[in-house]
């Protein structure tokens, strides 16, 4: 229920005004006054409830903003150290095949799309997604970007799927689309 404090002042002083005006006693001339002073009071708590309540939406939205910029730092710096665990354990495996690493990059683009981490070998590209909590939509995500690594590498591209929070349904959903999950 929303109150329009302006209208609801406007009704009490008018009620005031009249009951003053009609007032045959002292009685009533003391209920008038009486309801007079209580409806300023009440006035001052809305006023000074108003207030607060600005207040703290402006502390709350600061909060918020304050938030995101740690969420953001967060996802980054977890961004950042998942790719390197990635990157250790995939060097390890190619070069076990006998694959020799011609390129690392993070942070790469193919064909406009953002790559999380990019190995290149003398046989294969590895197209790495990093989530910290994956979905489907992050499998998807990192099969399309494998075909275009493919496309613009002229190479059999891997696509990655790392984590940490990678749900089994999410990795059973990952192994169909023939993706590789790495868990951390």
């Amino acid at each position: 229920m929303s109150i329009d404090l302006k209208i609801l002042e406007e009704v009490v002083e008018r009620a005031v005004k009249r009951a003053l005006e009609e007032a045959r006693s002292e009685e009533m001339k003391a209920v008038a006054e009486a309801l007079k002073a209580l409806a300023d009071y009440t006035k001052a708590g809305f006023t000074q409830v108003t207030t607060e309540i600005k207040e703290l939406k402006a502390r709350v939205e600061n909060l918020e903003k304050r938030v995101s910029n740690v969420e953001d730092g967060l996802g980054s710096l977890t961004e950042a150290t998942l790719s390197r665990y990635v990157w250790e354990d995939l060097r390890l495996e190619v070069e076990g095949r006998g694959e020799r690493v011609l390129a690392r990059r993070r942070n790469a683009r193919v064909d406009g799309l953002d790559v999380d981490l990019l190995v290149e070998t003398d046989r294969s590209v590895y197209v790495v997604e990093v989530k910290t909590r994956a979905r489907r939509r992050d499998v998807d995500a990192v099969v399309r970007k494998a075909e275009a690594a493919r496309g613009a590498y002229g190479k059999p591209a891997v696509a990655i799927l790392a984590g940490v929070r990678i749900g089994d349904d999410v990795e059973k959903y990952a192994k169909g689309k023939g993706v590789l999950v790495y868990r951390y």
